[in-house]
């Protein structure tokens, strides 16, 4: 695999990867999948390689979108690749997905307004999942539609599993 020759990506760890992949296991295995923040494209392409039936990647950097296209391209991959923002991609797709894997950049500030977005749009599955990955030492951030299933601190990484709340889940769009 490909890795980025600058600072500013920084790839998701095979630990925390592996972390991740034991949590969802089998329900990965024809599921769609979206790698937001995509990088290097490391998620996504894990979740190609476990059955996954369609992944979908975005990023708004040219440079990860190179990543992601040369490492598709190396392994013999085909998917979805975009250059947009989170922000875009979620108002502007059709997509519905199992799993949305969220990786950005630890000093991002805006995750609330891309779980808005999620539930707006309903690019998420109602037994799906978000993953957030952020910095151990980030607020912890609990969204008005969204409760928190699972999560676990990993050196100064927080895994954040997130799932549609239905009974505090407003869906016609005013959340």
């Amino acid at each position: 695999m490909f890795t980025p020759r600058s600072y500013r990506i920084r790839p998701t760890s095979d630990r925390v990867r592996e972390y991740i992949f034991s949590c969802i296991q089998v329900d990965v295995m024809n599921s769609s999948v979206l790698d937001l923040f995509a990088g290097t494209g490391a998620f996504g392409i894990e979740a190609i390689s476990r059955g996954a039936a369609q992944v979908v990647f975005v990023d708004n950097w040219t440079e990860s979108v190179k990543l992601v296209r040369q490492n598709l391209l190396h392994l013999g991959l085909k998917a979805t690749v975009e250059k947009k923002s989170a922000e875009l991609f979620l108002r502007t797709n059709n997509y519905t997905f199992d799993f949305i894997f969220c990786d950005p950049p630890y000093e991002f500030q805006r995750f609330d307004l891309i779980l808005r977005s999620i539930l707006q749009n309903r690019s998420l599955s109602k037994k799906g999942a978000v993953i957030y990955e952020s910095s151990s030492r980030a607020a912890m951030l609990q969204e008005s539609g969204f409760q928190i299933t699972r999560q676990k601190k990993m050196g100064d990484t927080r895994i954040t599993f997130y799932a549609i709340d239905d009974e505090n889940c407003n869906l016609s769009g005013n959340v």
